[in-house]
């Protein structure tokens, strides 16, 4: 092939790569930000009971 069409072609792989390498740190940022949230959460829930109840 042209090297102009291989060219092109290597251009669409590296958008197709990046595009999901993207999204994929996209969704581990806010995976992240939830786990950490939900964990905030739990350890303030189980502090009041870990005070009241002392063991």
């Amino acid at each position: 092939m042209k090297p102009l069409v291989w060219l092109g072609l290597a251009l669409v792989v590296a958008w197709a790569v990046l595009w999901l390498g993207i999204k994929m740190a996209v969704f581990a940022v806010h995976a992240l930000l939830l786990i950490g949230v939900a964990l905030i959460g739990w350890g303030l829930l189980h502090r009041g009971h870990a005070d009241s109840n002392p063991s």
